[in-house]
């Protein structure tokens, strides 16, 4: 599961009764080791040639 700063907050909520904003969230989640992620942009504009000429002649 990719845990969300919204996700950390409801947590918090249900298990400890605490409320804490939304930016302290991610502060918690950066201290436990998590890093932001995001899927690797694609680019659209490729050049089909370029991309045939650096594939290896195996």
């Amino acid at each position: 599961m990719v845990w969300s700063g919204k996700d950390v907050q409801n947590w918090l909520q249900e298990q400890y009764g605490l409320s804490v904003h939304l930016g302290r969230t991610y502060e918690f989640l950066r201290a436990a080791g998590f890093t932001p992620q995001r899927p690797r942009p694609r680019h659209v504009g490729g050049d089909e040639a370029a991309k045939e000429a650096f594939k290896s002649k195996s």
